[in-house]
């Protein structure tokens, strides 16, 4: 299975700030990540993140944390490098 890299904006509403959410997707669906920039405050979150794994890994990590309450937005190519 081929590994990818790709990049999104996680923004966290209040209730889910002190979640280890990142943390459940290691350990749920086996992903690696990698926080290129983070702002949090008592009223929410925002991540910029770099999943490493298979499509699947990422499209079900994905999916779950949209679940949980995260809103997951695709960063455009060179936003962060």
């Amino acid at each position: 299975m081929e590994r990818i890299h790709e990049r999104y904006y996680l923004s966290y509403p209040q209730s889910q700030i002190r979640e280890p959410l990142l943390y459940h997707l290691v350990k749920k669906f086996d992903l690696v990540f990698n926080i290129r920039g983070a702002s949090v405050s008592e009223e929410m979150g925002l991540v910029a993140v770099e999943f490493e794994g298979t499509r699947d890994q990422i499209e079900r990590a994905i999916k779950w944390l949209r679940e949980s309450g995260v809103t997951v937005e695709p960063i455009e190519k060179n936003v962060i490098e």
